[in-house]
């Protein structure tokens, strides 16, 4: 039986011993040298083929600061700004607004009960979104965005 591996940039399967991806041509080897900061810097410049976002960190993150940033800043999506997924962040960042907007009026009464359910159910989704993003990081799912040199014609 053959063992196989997932591309990261297109998905498809590979076998484990491949050297490139026989759908896209990524090569697997450089995914060695690829680094988070270039990958930040890429998508900032809307550069996003030149992205790929990969379970394995690079060489310039390490995991356990992900993971604290993750268990310490996560409502508000520290860990997601540090490793430059930026819409997942800033959306958990609005909800980890809505939490301390919701907590302190919810606290002086003010907020009516109908109102209210709303913005649990957001704190709830705030809340599932932080704790997968825990435990993805503790198995190694954790997608970090990092930059590679793309192969020509590809």
């Amino acid at each position: 039986m053959f063992n196989y591996k997932k591309c990261p940039r297109c998905g498809e399967k590979s076998l484990k011993n491949a050297v490139k991806c026989s759908y896209c041509g990524l090569i697997f080897e450089r995914l060695k040298w690829a680094t988070n900061s270039a990958g930040k810097k890429m998508l900032r410049e809307g550069k996003k083929s030149s992205v790929v976002y990969t379970t394995t960190m690079p060489s310039d993150l390490k995991r356990y600061k992900v993971l604290l940033m993750c268990i310490f800043l996560g409502l508000w999506g520290g860990h997601l700004f540090y490793v430059g997924r930026l819409k997942k962040a800033i959306t958990m960042l609005c909800f980890g607004v809505v939490f301390i907007v919701s907590a302190i009026l919810s606290v002086n009464r003010l907020i009516p009960a109908s109102i209210g359910t709303f913005i649990y159910l957001i704190v709830g989704v705030l809340g599932i979104m932080w704790i997968f993003d825990i435990v993805n990081i503790c198995i190694n799912k954790f997608k970090v965005p990092v930059s590679i040199e793309l192969v020509e014609g590809k």
